[in-house]
């Protein structure tokens, strides 16, 4: 009884928004189970230390993949673990090519940015410069391009447009995060969003619903989920 009472206790004391991305990494990785083949393209923007991208090459083992990490130091690594096994690029993914300031979160990397947005508690912040390119520039000529996951702290509005002509050519399944304390400090409004893919003949769905077959989220029901908080990862598919 003790024993299960300390339990709770930590559990109750983990912050909700890391049991939260517990959930969706595991909500990721089944959907990459059904989503991907063995000869697959897959994209990973905001790739941090690899975790789904390790997931994505044992899937799509005879496939061609892509990694974009802006942080040089996480960049390194992954270029040094994966760099003879897929594309990794020190790169940050936008709406434009150029080069910008960038937030990097010492103290807690998985939060960095092109904005600086609200944290939990008070982080160690370090700005740098870093290089920005679209998944257009990088993608058009590709053969296929099945699955991009995209997770950039909030720039995820100006990722999608810098990938108009990847979207139309291709029609990847594409996860996306989309949460407030995030979109908001970009401007991006859940309209935005759902407008965005309505008019890439896109349908939304939460990565529960997906794995599950409901159906799609009409736009009231998006808009509510991310003015709650309630999710902040979403699944688009193209309209078939």
């Amino acid at each position: 009884m003790v024993l299960k009472d300390s339990l709770k206790t930590i559990i109750k004391q983990i912050p909700i928004r890391f049991t939260s991305n517990q959930k969706y990494d595991a909500q990721t990785k089944r959907i990459m189970s059904i989503v991907l083949e063995k000869h697959s393209t897959f994209v990973d923007v905001g790739c941090h230390k690899g975790e789904v991208l390790s997931k994505a090459m044992k899937i799509a083992f005879q496939g061609k993949h892509f990694a974009y990490e802006p942080i040089p130091s996480i960049f390194e690594k992954l270029h040094l673990k994966y760099g003879n096994s897929c594309v990794v690029k020190n790169l940050a993914l936008g709406n434009k090519t150029g080069k910008t300031s960038f937030n990097h979160v010492v103290s807690n990397p998985a939060y960095s940015g092109i904005k600086k947005r609200s944290y939990p508690k008070e982080e160690k912040i370090s700005k740098i410069k870093i290089k920005t390119t679209t998944l257009d520039d990088q993608l058009i000529n590709e053969n296929r391009v099945d699955l991009i996951k995209i997770d950039v702290e909030g720039g995820e509005f100006g990722v999608l447009k810098g990938a108009e002509k990847v979207i139309e050519k291709f029609h990847p399944v594409i996860i996306f995060e989309h949460g407030l304390g995030a979109s908001d400090y970009y401007n991006t409004s859940s309209e935005d969003i759902f407008d965005f893919f309505e008019n890439s003949k896109y349908s939304l769905f939460t990565l529960k619903g997906f794995i599950g077959e409901s159906s799609p989220l009409q736009k009231d029901k998006f808009n509510d989920l991310y003015n709650r908080n309630k999710e902040y990862y979403f699944l688009a598919m193209f309209k078939v």
